[in-house]
């Protein structure tokens, strides 16, 4: 086995470079012209920056390797496990802040300061500072009326939880100046300089408290896309061995789609999707199990569902999370089903608790809110009129370069070959989106819309790579290999600022 080795890291990295060769060549379209293309990038990344970000790519596929061959003996998540494991989520941090370092100038850093105060990148800012800032509780009170009238872009399509996200940050920031200034005086020079170029475009200042409010939002963002290492190796761990579960979560922090995108709210929510899913599959598996398990698996479902209704506050992208996590319970085979339902009776309490405590506290109906989004997404489509065929294939093609070509190799290894080891976590999502694609849910933007779906498809990755006897070699290569498009893709796309 260990001969096909070869083979196959050779085949991720063919792939590899015809991505960056077509990419490179402005001959192939980067979507469907006339509907979405994402932009490309004019200027060239400075080489003195470029060679500390691959530098921290090569050092942190040593650090992954180390953690696979140290895990080879299978055991219970004890002290060890999850020493590895937070070490991986610490150098997970790390990579994402020395990743973006090597792109162009504006590019690099700096997007944490200028993507959350553009208006046409995202647009929360402004309007919690604007609008809802004074009052928060009486904006909140009244957003099931005030998002009747918004468009049928970023505003209008979402619930108002990055609004009072910001309006947070921006008060605990006013309310705090000490930390306020401690937070200005911690920020990378780039981004410092962004804060002023921001001033110079405007010509205002920006006051203090709002720099240390918007790069507070981006460091939750980092913290959030790279943590999410955390609940995907727990959620592969659940059913298949450490080192398999390792491999799957070291290839997060290199997906090109969670670095490219960052700091923008989409790269944070795979965080949540990740934590639901995994404490709904320990739920399920532990529900059979006498004594202290079952309170476990009663704590795991509400877990689960209250992380799904907290993420219902920011984006109604969990819903199919939720149809997503009922698959997986539904589909545990080693309880009965009435323990199955019973699983799911308690995710759903979860959920309905959060939703409950979050319109007791605003007044505002989460119902009539959820309704307004609905229309708004489904009026895009009828103010930008989209080609349902063109992105039936274009979608899946997407999905793969933002998730990773070498990632995607291993799970397709993993799913042609060794299908009944391959979690059911992974099945369900491939499912989903599969119905989520044909009936044209999303046309477009799929590396920044699906990114939540990431980490269940991720769990394949240590399936595929141990079937064909690959070690820590391997996966020390896969991670190169991965490190290289991604610094490759964000030298070449910008996919975060205003078109």
């Amino acid at each position: 086995m260990k001969r096909k080795i070869g083979p196959a890291l050779a085949a991720s990295a063919l792939l590899v470079a015809g991505l960056i060769a077509v990419v490179y060549s402005g001959k192939v379209p980067l979507g469907v012209p006339g509907e979405w293309e994402w932009l490309r990038v004019k200027a060239s990344p400075p080489l003195l920056a470029l060679l500390p970000a691959a530098l921290s790519v090569a050092a942190y596929g040593g650090y992954a390797a180390l953690g696979y061959r140290a895990l080879g003996v299978p055991s219970r998540i004890g002290p060890r496990e999850s020493g590895w494991l937070a070490g991986l989520a610490a150098s997970a941090v790390a990579l994402q802040v020395l990743i973006p370092m090597g792109a162009a100038d504006e590019y690099d850093l700096t997007k944490w300061a200028y993507v959350h105060y553009f208006q046409a990148s995202t647009g929360y800012y402004h309007v919690a500072k604007e609008q809802a800032a004074a009052d928060p509780w009486k904006f909140l009170a009244d957003y099931p009326r005030w998002i009747e009238a918004q468009d049928s872009l970023h505003i209008g399509t979402h619930p108002p939880g990055l609004i009072a996200m910001h309006c947070t940050l921006l008060a605990a920031m006013q309310r705090h100046r000490a930390a306020a200034d401690f937070f200005n005086a911690a920020m990378p020079p780039s981004v410092s300089i962004a804060f002023r170029q921001l001033e110079a475009m405007d010509r205002r200042s920006l006051p203090r408290p709002d720099r240390a409010a918007i790069y507070l939002a981006s460091l939750i963002t980092l913290l959030a896309c790279a943590g999410t290492v955390v609940p995907l190796y727990l959620l592969t761990r659940e059913s298949l061995p450490p080192q398999l579960a390792w491999a799957s979560a070291a290839l997060w922090p290199l997906a090109p789609a969670l670095n490219l995108f960052q700091p923008g709210a989409d790269a944070a929510y795979p965080l949540l999707s990740a934590t639901a899913l995994a404490a709904a599959a320990w739920a399920a598996r532990l529900k059979g199990t006498p004594g202290l398990g079952g309170w476990a698996s009663t704590g795991l479902a509400a877990a689960s569902g209250a992380t799904m209704g907290f993420g219902m506050m920011f984006t109604l992208a969990f819903l199919p999370i939720g149809l997503i996590v009922a698959i997986v319970v539904l589909s545990t085979r080693s309880i009965s089903w009435t323990r199955r339902l019973a699983t799911i009776a308690g995710i759903g309490a979860g959920f309905a608790a959060v939703v409950a405590v979050g319109w007791l506290a605003t007044g505002a109906d989460p119902l009539v809110v959820w309704r307004w989004n609905l229309r708004h997404h489904a009026r895009f489509y009828l103010e930008y009129p989209r080609s349902y065929l063109a992105w039936l294939l274009v979608n899946p093609i997407e999905l793969a370069v933002a998730a990773g070509l070498p990632a995607v190799v291993w799970c397709a290894i993993g799913a042609v070959g060794e299908r009944r080891y391959v979690p059911r976590a992974f099945w369900c999502t491939l499912g989903v989106l599969a119905v989520v694609n044909l009936t044209g849910r999303n046309m477009g933007e799929v590396a920044r819309l699906w990114m939540l779906f990431l980490p269940p498809l991720f769990t394949a990755v240590g399936v595929g790579l141990t079937r064909l006897g690959g070690g820590s070699r391997a996966l020390f290569g896969t991670v190169l290999l991965a490190g290289l498009q991604t610094l490759a893709l964000q030298a070449m796309i910008q996919v975060v600022y205003p078109i």
